[in-house]
């Protein structure tokens, strides 16, 4: 939490007592005096609202060696193409094929070779309906990488505001505590403005080495809940 206050009306009072100083009618001084001094506070709060997750996303890695890029990648397609086939079988499920890539290597005792390799995520409401299946797509030998819950960018976006509201309600009490403890009112919020504040935590790697076409137990996965946090930032205009 973060306080700073600022002072205006200086350059008037110091105007005034000059003119005391040099003998001048304070009458007229008034009659051209600034409005009344304001004190402007800027303060910061944190909103945060927390629910269950609503997705759960499997991340595979799909990966051939061949004697040439061509015999490489035409395996990790093949891999690919079966296992979106599968997925799509599976009501409700979203599948994306991400970051391909080819390389080769040449090993000091033994002939190069070619690598390719490729990605794909599947996108579930829950669970039952990806859990079963990311067995099954091990069982044919893609690697599982991870399994993480989060949040659907709609629910995401309904509970950042929420979120948001929390964070204003704490600058109001802030703003209203403050100005009391200096014997001023709070007049009106001048600037305001959030961000979302994503908190940098380590992300958990679970690599999962391809099982025998005899193994189709499915993985297990607990849902944790999910924290949205929005961070605000007001200048607010005290007066007495």
């Amino acid at each position: 939490m973060f306080h700073s206050f600022r002072f205006h009306g200086q350059a008037r009072t110091l105007g005034f007592m000059t003119a005391l100083a040099l003998g001048m009618p304070a009458t007229g001084l008034a009659q051209t005096a600034s409005p009344a001094a304001e004190t402007k506070l800027h303060i910061s709060a944190e909103g945060t609202v927390q629910a269950p997750p609503d997705q759960i996303t499997a991340t595979f890695r799909v990966e051939a060696q061949g004697k040439s890029p061509a015999a490489a990648q035409q395996s990790v397609n093949a891999q690919i193409s079966r296992a979106m086939a599968t997925s799509s079988k599976v009501k409700g499920l979203k599948s994306a094929a991400l970051n391909y890539s080819v390389s080769q290597t040449r090993p000091d005792k033994a002939r190069p070779f070619w690598t390719a390799q490729q990605s794909l995520t599947l996108t579930a409401s829950d669970g039952q309906a990806l859990l079963p299946l990311a067995g099954e797509l091990q069982a044919s030998g893609l690697i599982l990488e991870g399994l993480e819950w989060s949040l659907s960018e709609s629910r995401r976006q309904g509970l950042l505001l929420e979120a948001e509201k929390n964070a204003v309600t704490d600058l109001q009490k802030q703003a209203e505590t403050l100005a009391a403890s200096l014997g001023l009112h709070v007049a009106r919020f001048e600037t305001l403005n959030f961000s979302e504040f994503t908190p940098i935590r380590p992300m958990p790697v679970m690599m999962m080495a391809a099982r025998s076409s005899a193994d189709t137990t499915p993985p297990s996965s607990t849902e944790e809940t999910q924290t949205v946090r929005a961070r605000g930032n007001a200048t607010v205009i005290l007066t007495h």
